[in-house]
This record gives structure tokens, C-alpha cells and sequence, in this order.
């Protein structure tokens, strides 16, 4: 059995953080695609003029995306760091959470003959005539 006794509060807060926004940006940016297609589809004007620019409705949208995705990570740093520190805090009266993990031997990897080199016994000589 091991424990988990702390955290170590800005690495695990980056590393949330940094998951968090790769997530965001997963479905932004197909989201904002459609976004993007069904707004130029749907702002048509009654005399066939379209009242949406396509270039500044793409940009607005990749902006909120990307905006979008930079709060993520940021409010999840500063929940994860939150967290880890009152994880820490408790860890210290309780003794943290047990893990018990397995140990696994890799497998054994093998090494292929070398090119030229002979992988076996030596060919039988040809019968003499």
C-alpha cells in the first residue's frame, strides 16, 4: 500500500490547468465552426444581402473560443490549487489516501540478429560428386 500524502500545489494546478484548456479547445473549435456556418446561413436579409460577415463572425467566434479556453484553465488552476491545498491539510490528520498499486516487469525485449551475421547453424556443405 503507498499514500498520498501531499501535492505539490502549482504542478498540479498546471497540469489541470493545462488539461482543462485542451479540453475547452476540443469542442470550441468544432463548435465554432458550426457557429460559424449556421450564422451565415440563417442572417440572410429579405433582399438576399446577408446582414453577418462571415470573416468578423469567424473571428468573434475564435476569439470567444480562445478567451473561453483561457478562463477554463484559469479558474480550473485556481480550483485545483484550492483543492491540493486542502487535500494537503487533511492528509496531514488523516494520513492521506492509500493507493495500492502493482508492480509490473516490462517485457523482455528481443534482440534481432544483426544483419550479416549468421542467426543459425552454418548450412550443410554439398554432397560430393
Amino acid at each position: 500500500m503507498f499514500r498520498i500524502r501531499r501535492f505539490g500545489v502549482v504542478k498540479t494546478a498546471t497540469v489541470a490547468a493545462l488539461m482543462y484548456f485542451v479540453v475547452v479547445l476540443i469542442f470550441v473549435i468544432p463548435i465554432a465552426l458550426i457557429v460559424v456556418v449556421a450564422g451565415t446561413q440563417s442572417t440572410a436579409g429579405r433582399d438576399g444581402t446577408s446582414l453577418f460577415d462571415p470573416a468578423l463572425g469567424a473571428a468573434g467566434v475564435f476569439v470567444f473560443g480562445l478567451l473561453a479556453a483561457v478562463l477554463y484553465g484559469l479558474i480550473g488552476w485556481i480550483f485545483t490549487a484550492v483543492a491540493c491545498l486542502i487535500y494537503n491539510l487533511v492528509a496531514r490528520w488523516t494520513g492521506g489516501i492509500e493507493v495500492q498499486v502493482e508492480r509490473r516487469e516490462p517485457p523482455v525485449a528481443t534482440v534481432p540478429a544483426t544483419w550479416g551475421a549468421p542467426s543459425g547453424p552454418p548450412p550443410a556443405a554439398p554432397p560430393a560428386s
